[in-house]
């Protein structure tokens, strides 16, 4: 892992981008292609990566993993790319600064106001070090035997040219959490010709590319939400939706195919 600063100093000494420190904390009848957690225990894992990285290809290769070895297990991941390595000479074309700065809110959260890459946050509620198997594995462990507080569905959902509608239904207390939806691609490749990952190519999954947020007032409600120009014909699209605290926990999460 390095900070900013010790990236420029030390480019070959550490093998984790970092804007500095990082540390753990502990635990404290539905439609076709849709994974729902109802109240059932359930993980949703948000990756927070960079193709600017050198030490985020393993990381993004985990979080496949993941998706792949705990289908139907109410497992969710997310890859939420990063702006601030773009300095490196390569522009992450998946990057955004909205993502850097939900990573910053979490920062917050955590004690802290740096942020690194690769991190990965479970939950809402813990972060480590983005390519570690083991403390992956123990924290989805731990999370997928607690109930989830709330129930979401997803349902008519309807692509209209660039823009997706879609009926949502929460069960459970909403009181001060909102309804994040996030569009992803599922899966894609790119050649990088520049910066600490030039001549790789690099494969990630369930990209986030925009998300909205909905004020939750209501237990049922009607979004919308509008694909971004950097998606080209024939990806996949998915659509993850989580209940979201005020402190950040996630409460509960759900996934529809487009």
């Amino acid at each position: 892992m390095k900070s900013l600063a010790q990236l420029l100093i030390f480019p070959l000494l550490f093998g984790m981008c970092f804007f500095n420190n990082e540390s753990d904390k502990s635990l404290g009848t539905v439609e076709k292609n849709t994974k729902i957690s109802g109240n059932k225990p359930f993980a949703i894992v948000q990756l927070f990566t960079s193709q600017g990285c050198s030490s985020c290809p393993s990381a993004d290769v985990l979080l496949e993993k993941v998706e792949k070895e705990y289908e139907g297990k109410n497992v969710f991941v997310l890859s939420y790319h990063v702006d601030y390595w773009n300095r490196l000479g390569w522009k992450d074309v998946f990057s955004k600064k909205d993502f850097s700065d939900m990573q910053y809110s979490y920062s917050g959260k955590f004690g802290g106001s740096n942020v690194y890459t690769p991190q990965a946050v479970v939950n809402g509620d813990v972060h480590f070090v983005g390519s570690s198997e083991a403390k992956m594995n123990g924290y989805l462990s731990k999370f997928l035997k607690l109930n989830a507080e709330n129930t979401i569905l997803l349902s008519n959902v309807k692509q209209n040219g660039d823009q997706i509608t879609f009926n949502y239904k929460i069960e459970g207390t909403i009181s001060g959490k909102d309804l994040k939806v996030a569009l992803a691609i599922e899966k894609k490749e790119t050649n990088v010709k520049r910066g600490e990952n030039s001549g790789r190519k690099l494969s990630s999954v369930n990209i986030v590319v925009e998300q909205l947020e909905i004020p939750l007032t209501e237990t049922e409600g009607r979004g919308s939400i509008i694909i971004p120009g950097l998606v080209e014909n024939g990806d996949p699209l998915t659509l993850i939706g989580f209940t979201q605290s005020k402190n950040f926990d996630i409460t509960a999460a759900t996934q529809q195919k487009i």
